[in-house]
This record gives structure tokens, C-alpha cells and sequence, in this order.
């Protein structure tokens, strides 16, 4: 450990943990200088204190059993015993705080005249803060992972990211100082990923893979209206017609698809820079891997951080400041690569963002679909922009069809149709349009349909999910016979076997989704959605559910 590790790691633990104590009591005190509140103020003082350190205690045990913080939700699986440990402690920490108030009421006392002990000390924890924040944006921004792996062990730690800020300023060049990280060597030793070494056995007519990741894509918009192209292409397919991603953000739903696992595990694999078992093994078989995206797979996906970690192919920003045009040369930038590298095996993501802010909703409003209201001009809009800009990709598939058509690419490549998550039309008329703002169906359920060389074409209608993904060409492609829990908690898609609870995630909450319920953890509370998504109640049935969830959430780490 360097001695600008160990510095980050002593002034952020005491910054966080001194934050977390002193803000609120900062506000009530400048309060009690207007208003005479001593009582009151060293009243809510020992409570508050006590609160606070019986909950670090009790998420500090929890950590080091699960491996994550502890949430509202994971408290209500505690026993009775665990809740009257909880209170004994409580009492304990009351005590404490009240002889140490009195002890330090009595210093005060003797103190004669103003000293400046309180400011020096503040003036102090605020520079440690702002050193703090400066590594950890440096750290950040340069793959120092030494440093970044720490943040996730201090509970509610929420350090600054300015990467992207940093890179349009001039400040770092993000793709020089992302090869540069691919030359150091990695050391892991949080993750047990995979549990056992992978046993593959490649046959030497494996096909080629090629992912079309369609960003926000309902697989209501698969239709001959919309995207006649993509209909097209995918009429003779294997179709899964009841899929979901695990996650609500772009960030977690290719994480889900790569790695097949929770997006909770997301920050331990971003801070440890670990790719996706899957891409490393494609890599690792000889095959080109590439992904091209059209808004650069760098923030927010950080696929540069975490599956296509150890992959230098792969582009980071847009690739022109027009999303229509970023959108055409995806295509055009996987032509030309694909013309170049003949005869080698390859493994491609191309990522197809739809250029919504400069869709035109005029041009999609005569299309018939089931979205549309009548006398609600605004909603027509909003989902008129989506399918104009969903329309726009469909060209761009219409285009990479035709390519795969004259170079008969169809009889040794799989061709895979899906979404990162879905886009909500305010479908259940609660003003809510997009995606990342909760778990419904609307926001999870997305298209997977594939092309398989040597595969009759079929519609599946049971649960499946992007944790499946990785399983199921790990095991039909490289030949993997390794146990499918060895690395995620799916299983092969071809097996047919429907998920009984789903982890979902988005930036700051996750979900469990369940056969008829979704359950939302924010950390501080949680709600139950029934699967209209309106609220409900948890019942006791719900809770094994919850329980296999956190085994999931916790089985992956050392």
C-alpha cells in the first residue's frame, strides 16, 4: 500500500464518519444561536449519536457477513434476537453518549474567554475533505484502483466522479489513460469470480457473435410500422418473449447482460477493474473482440471499467457530436473493421443509442400503435419522439442486414437482437417517461431474439433474463461445462428454466422482482409493487424470496 492509499483511506474513513455525526448537530447549533435550545440540542445530540453509532455497528456486521451495506429492507429478515441485541446496544450507546456530553459540558465550563479549538478543527476536517475528494477524482479518472476499491466499505460514501468533466475540459486523455491501466496488473482480492477455473472445450466451426444493443428498447417496437428492418431480419429467429434485464440504467443492465450477475456486484467489479468472464474467454479463444458504440461506452455504461476492462477495441465518447450521425457510423466503423480483419473469428457489440433529442415527432404520428390517447397532445408527442428515434436505428439495421446477407454471414454468425433496459410511455399514468425512475414492467422487460446458425427458429414464453445471457454462450459456444453457478446466477436460455426472483438495479436502489410482486429497496425505506405496479403489502411468502435475493447479492465474494 502507497502512502497516498493509506492517507485516502485514513482521511476518508475519518471525513465520511465525522460528516455522517457532526452535520446535523452543525445545523441544530446554528439554530440554538438564535433561538436557546441547549436542552434540546444536547438531548437530540445523545440520541442522534446513539442511533447513529448502534447502526454502524449493526451494518459493520452485516458487511462482514454479506459483503454489502445493509438497507431497510434487509433489516426486516433480522430475528427477535438480532432486534433485542439491537436495543441492549442502543441502551448502551445512551449511557455512553450521556457521561460523554457530561464530561465535556464540564471542559467546556472551565474554558475562560473565546478559543478557536472548534474553528481550527473544522477548518481541518474540511481540508481532509477536500483532499478526500481530489484523490479520489484523480483516482478515478486514471484507473487507480489501489484507491477506488475502498469507497465501498463506508456505508452512504458517496464520492465525487469528474472524469467526464475532466476529459471535456482537456484535462486527461480517457483513452491514453485507459491503455496505459491495461498494462498494469490487476490484483483482486474481494471477488470469488468465478468460483471454479472455467473448462471450455471450443469447436473449431464455433460461430462468430454479434450483439445489436438497441439503448431503451420495448419489444413492442419490434413490428412492421415501426421497424420493418429489424422485423425483417429477425422473422426466423429464436425469440424470448418474456425477458428482462437486471437493471433499469443502461450502467446496470449491460452489466446484468455481460456478467450475468446482480447489478449490485456492479462497484466491486468498476473498482477492481474486472472484466466479464464471458468477453475474457471469447478473448482469450482468439476471437477479435470489438464494440462499437454511438454515445461511447465510457460514462454512464463504463464498460471500459468493467466487462470490456482488459479490451483496448473498444470507443469510450461519441463518435460524432450529432446522434444521427454517431448513429450511422457505428455501422459504417464495423464494416470497414470487419473488411480489414477477414478470416479471423470475432465477438461484436454494437451499441445503437436512438438520437431521441433530435427525433422529430411530427414524422411518427400517423403511425398506428397502442400508446397513443386521444385529445393528449403532449403524451402523443413524447411517444412519437421515442418511436421516430427508435425508427432512425431501424435504418441503420436495415443497412448491417444487407451486409450480412451479401457476405452470407447468417451461416456462422449468431446475431443477437436485445436492450440494455426498457423506456416507460407513462404507461400506467403516472407521469413517467423514460427509464431509471422505477421497476416496472415498462422499465425491465426487454426484446431478445436470436439468430443461431443450425437452431429451428421458436418463441419462448417463460421468465428469462439478461442474467441467462452469459451462461448460455459461455456453454453453446466456448463449450463450457462448468456449473453455471461457478460464475452467475442464471442459467442456459436453452434450458428453459424460469426465474423465481430477479434482481434489478438502477444507480442508487435495486429491486426484487418476483412472480407477483417487486419489492424496491432505496436503503432507507422500501416499497412493495404488486404486478400492476400499484402498492401492496409484503407478505411473510415474500420474504424467502428476499432471503435468496441477498444470497445471490453475497455469493460471488471471498
Amino acid at each position: 500500500m502507497t502512502w497516498l492509499s493509506a492517507s485516502y483511506i485514513l482521511f476518508a474513513t475519518l471525513t465520511h464518519f465525522i460528516s455522517i455525526h457532526y452535520l446535523p448537530l452543525l445545523l441544530l447549533s446554528l439554530i440554538h444561536r438564535i433561538v436557546d435550545m441547549k436542552k434540546t440540542l444536547v438531548l437530540f445530540a445523545i440520541i442522534y449519536g446513539s442511533i447513529i453509532n448502534t447502526l454502524i455497528v449493526m451494518d459493520a456486521n452485516f458487511f462482514t457477513t454479506n459483503r454489502f451495506h445493509m438497507s431497510l429492507m434487509t433489516a426486516i429478515l433480522f430475528d427477535s434476537s438480532t432486534y433485542i441485541f439491537l436495543l441492549l446496544q442502543l441502551m448502551i450507546m445512551i449511557v455512553f453518549h450521556y457521561f460523554l456530553g457530561n464530561e465535556i459540558g464540564k471542559s467546556l465550563k472551565k474554558r475562560k474567554g473565546k478559543t478557536f479549538v472548534g474553528i481550527s478543527l473544522t477548518a481541518v476536517v474540511i481540508s481532509a475533505w477536500i483532499y478526500v475528494q481530489g484523490v479520489h477524482i484523480w483516482a478515478d479518472a486514471t484507473y487507480q484502483s489501489s484507491i477506488t476499491t475502498f469507497t465501498r466499505y463506508l456505508p452512504l460514501f458517496r464520492p465525487i466522479h469528474a472524469k467526464r468533466d475532466l476529459a471535456r475540459l482537456g484535462l486527461i486523455d480517457s483513452d491514453r489513460l485507459r491503455k496505459e491501466s491495461l498494462s498494469r496488473q490487476k490484483i483482486d482480492s474481494e471477488l470469488l469470480y468465478p468460483k471454479n477455473e472455467l473448462q471450455c472445450r471450443i469447436d473449431e466451426q464455433s460461430n462468430n457473435v454479434l450483439i445489436i444493443l438497441i439503448d431503451a428498447l420495448r419489444p413492442e417496437m419490434i413490428n412492421d410500422a415501426v421497424m420493418p428492418n429489424t422485423t425483417k431480419l429477425f422473422s426466423d429467429s429464436v425469440s424470448f418473449d418474456n425477458h428482462y434485464s437486471g437493471g433499469t440504467s443502461s450502467r446496470m443492465g449491460m452489466f446484468s447482460l455481460f456478467y450475468g450477475l446482480p447489478s449490485t456486484y456492479w462497484r466491486v467489479f468498476h473498482d477492481n477493474l474486472k472484466p466479464a468472464l464471458m468477453i475474457s474467454n471469447f478473448d482469450e479463444h482468439n476471437y477479435d473482440i470489438q464494440a462499437i458504440s454511438s454515445s461511447g461506452l465510457g460514462s454512464p455504461a463504463v464498460l471500459d471499467r468493467t466487462a470490456f476492462a482488459g479490451i483496448s477495441n473498444i470507443n469510450l465518447k461519441p463518435l460524432d457530436d450529432s446522434e444521427t450521425a454517431s448513429l450511422e457510423l457505428v455501422t459504417d466503423r464495423w464494416v470497414n473493421g470487419f473488411d480489414q480483419g477477414q478470416g479471423s473469428k470475432f465477438f461484436t457489440l454494437l451499441h445503437y443509442d436512438p438520437p431521441i433529442n433530435e427525433a422529430n415527432p411530427n414524422q411518427s404520428l400517423g403511425i398506428t400503435n397502442g400508446f397513443l390517447r386521444k385529445d393528449d397532445e403532449a403524451h402523443n408527442l413524447e411517444v412519437s419522439r421515442y418511436i421516430q428515434s427508435i425508427r432512425h436505428v431501424d435504418k441503420e439495421i436495415g443497412r448491417l442486414s444487407d451486409v450480412l446477407n451479401e457476405r452470407d454471414m447468417l451461416k456462422n454468425t449468431i446475431v443477437i437482437l436485445t436492450s440494455d433496459h426498457g423506456y416507460e410511455l407513462d404507461d400506467y399514468q403516472t407521469n413517467y417517461y423514460g427509464h431509471s425512475s422505477n421497476y416496472s414492467p415498462a422499465q425491465t422487460k426487454v426484446p431478445l431474439k436470436i439468430i443461431w446458425p443450425n437452431r429451428n427458429s421458436d418463441n419462448y414464453s417463460f421468465r428469462s433474463s439478461h442474467h441467462d445471457f452469459a451462461p448460455t454462450l459461455l456453454k453453446e459456444v466456448l463449450g463450457c461445462s462448468n456449473s453455471y453457478s461457478d460464475y452467475s446466477t442464471g442459467n442456459n436460455l436453452f434450458d428453459q428454466k424460469p426465474w423465481n426472483h430477479l434482481i434489478a438495479g438502477s444507480y442508487d436502489s435495486f429491486a426484487v422482482l418476483t412472480r407477483e410482486k417487486t419489492i424496491i429497496s432505496y436503503g432507507s425505506y422500501f416499497e412493495v409493487r404488486d404486478q400492476n405496479y400499484n402498492p401492496t403489502d409484503i407478505k411473510n411468502t415474500d420474504y424467502r424470496d428476499i432471503e435468496d435475493a441477498i444470497s445471490d447479492m453475497s455469493e460471488y465474494y471471498k
